[in-house]
C-alpha cells in the first residue's frame, strides 16, 4: 500500500492558519506531482474562499442527516449504513487539477454521535490514503488535540503571530500533544506578519522553548487585500513575498526535494 504524508496545520485563533493552509497548497500543487487532499477542518470554513472554491456540501452535514435517519427509523438495521455515509463524502469530494477537497464542517442537533463519528474515521482514514500528501487546515484551539483527531501525523505546522497569547498557544499544543501521546514525527513553528524588528527575538525564544522554526510568513500588501476582498490566494503573483517565503518554508520541510520527500513517505528504500 502506498505511503502518506500527513501535514497538519495548528494554532490560536487568527494567527493566519487559512492563510499557511492555502499558500502551502498552492506550493505543493505546483511544485510537486504528487496527489494532495486539502482538508478544511475547521467549521468556520474560511479555506474554501481562500482557494477560491465554492463551499461544498460538508461531511458534517452528511453525518448530521445520517444520524437523524439512524434516530428516527429512516434507515433500517439492515441498510448498509457505512456504505452510505461513504457514498455520500464521496459526492462530497471537490476534485481538482492539483488537489482535492474537502470540508468537514460540523455536526447538528442532539443526539449520541458515536457510531456516526465511529464510521467517519474508517472512511477518513481509508480516504487519505488514496493521496500521497494531506494538508490538514485544524480547527482553532485545542479540543482536536484532546479527541485525538490529530493522530498520525507526520508534520505538525503551528502558526503564531506577534502576540503573546499566540506563542503560548503553541507551547500549550506542544505539551498537549506529549500529553495524549498522538503520534506526531515532527513539530515546526512558522511565525506569520512577525514585525522584521521581532524576528531574532522570536526565533531566540523558540530555540529557548526546544521549538522548531521554519519560516517567516512576512506582511504583504497583496496577500492583505486578497485577504480583505476574499479571492483566491491561488491567484497571488508568484514573487509575492508571501508566496516566496511559503515556498522556502515548504522546502526547508522537504516538500519540494523529490529525494527528500520520498524519505518523508517512506518511498526511499
Amino acid at each position: 500500500m502506498r505511503e502518506r504524508l500527513v501535514i497538519s496545520v495548528s494554532g490560536k485563533g487568527g494567527v493566519g492558519k487559512t492563510t499557511t493552509s492555502a499558500l502551502l497548497t498552492r506550493i505543493i500543487g505546483e511544485m510537486t506531482k504528487r496527489t494532495l487532499l486539502v482538508v478544511d477542518a475547521d467549521p468556520v470554513l474560511n479555506l474554501p474562499r481562500a482557494l477560491g472554491l465554492d463551499t461544498p456540501p460538508t461531511v458534517g452535514n452528511i453525518a448530521t442527516t445520517l444520524r437523524k435517519n439512524i434516530d428516527d427509523g429512516t434507515l433500517s438495521a439492515s441498510v448498509a449504513k457505512q456504505d452510505i455515509l461513504e457514498g455520500e463524502i464521496y459526492e462530497s469530494l471537490v476534485e481538482g487539477e492539483k488537489f482535492d477537497f474537502l470540508a468537514m464542517g460540523r455536526t447538528e442537533g442532539e443526539g449520541c454521535y458515536c457510531y456516526v463519528n465511529r464510521l467517519l474515521t474508517q472512511i477518513l482514514d481509508t480516504l487519505t490514503k488514496n493521496y500521497e500528501i494531506t494538508l490538514l487546515d485544524m480547527t482553532a484551539g485545542l479540543e482536536h488535540l484532546s479527541r485525538r483527531t490529530n493522530r498520525n501525523v507526520d508534520i505538525l505546522i503551528i502558526v503564531i503571530d506577534p502576540s503573546r497569547a499566540a506563542f503560548e498557544a503553541a507551547l500549550r499544543i506542544r505539551d498537549l500533544v506529549k500529553e495524549v501521546q498522538i503520534d506526531i514525527k515532527k513539530i515546526v513553528v512558522i511565525g506569520n506578519r512577525i514585525p522584521q524588528n521581532m524576528e531574532k527575538d522570536v526565533e531566540s525564544r523558540l530555540e529557548d522553548e526546544g521549538m522548531t522554526h521554519v519560516g517567516m510568513i512576512p506582511n504583504d500588501d497583496d496577500l492583505a487585500k486578497a485577504n480583505y476582498m476574499g479571492t483566491s490566494l491561488l491567484e497571488l503573483y508568484s514573487d509575492s513575498p508571501a508566496v516566496k517565503a511559503v515556498e522556502r518554508i515548504a522546502e526547508k520541510l522537504g516538500l519540494l526535494s523529490e529525494v527528500t520527500l520520498l524519505k518523508l513517505l517512506g518511498q526511499d528504500s
